[in-house]
């Protein structure tokens, strides 16, 4: 690796980082305080950044917590498009998102805290479902690309995009009520095989 691209990473690491800091302040604000009684200002204060830097990350304090990483979807994109040709559709995906799904039981605090915050301010419910809705259709869309389909009028690519949001949240759901005595991942990919099995069955 080059100076140069070792930079670039270094630089591309500080962005992440700064971004992640203020996705999680504005979080524990929204969630302790609610939406209405937070400011960037004072966001920004605790991250010890300017507001100016805020609005490089964030069109707006309400996105900072509905949509804290916007980089997801072109991740799962090129990672479904990069996946080895012989694995099928769901294979790529299962693979893809399981790397972005891999820091989630660090990420525990994060999920309580998103649940606090759409409880005590529900004005945010919206924009949260139009995150999900964005990443899924964005799903829909590289899921036919990769199978050479038109997201608009073939049934598969929603199919599978469907049923595998269906297995990320079917998997969460017993993590979480089993006491999470068992590793997210191991659910997950045991949803998968079963979905997996069913399809192809």
């Amino acid at each position: 690796m080059s100076a140069e691209e070792s930079s670039l990473g270094l630089r591309e690491r500080k962005k992440r980082a700064t971004r992640d800091a203020l996705a999680n302040a504005a979080l524990r604000s929204a969630a302790e305080r609610g939406i209405e009684n937070v400011t960037v200002e004072a966001v920004t204060d605790e991250v010890g950044v300017s507001v100016r830097t805020f609005f490089n990350y964030f069109p707006c304090l309400e996105d900072a917590i509905t949509r804290p990483d916007r980089g997801c979807a072109a991740r799962l994109r090129q990672a479904v498009l990069d996946a080895p040709a012989h694995l099928s559709a769901l294979d790529a995906l299962r693979e893809a998102l399981g790397q972005e799904l891999a820091d989630i039981e660090e990420d525990q605090e994060r999920w309580e805290l998103q649940t606090a915050a759409l409880t005590k301010s529900p004005s945010l419910l919206p924009g949260f479902l139009a995150a999900q809705g964005a990443d899924e259709r964005a799903m829909v869309a590289v899921l036919a690309e990769r199978l050479g389909q038109d997201p608009e009028s073939d049934l598969r690519p929603r199919l599978l995009a469907h049923a595998s949001i269906a297995a990320v949240r079917a998997s969460a759901e017993l993590w979480v009520a089993s006491g999470r005595t068992r590793s997210f991942l191991s659910i997950y990919r045991e949803a998968f095989a079963s979905l997996a099995a069913g399809l192809s069955g």
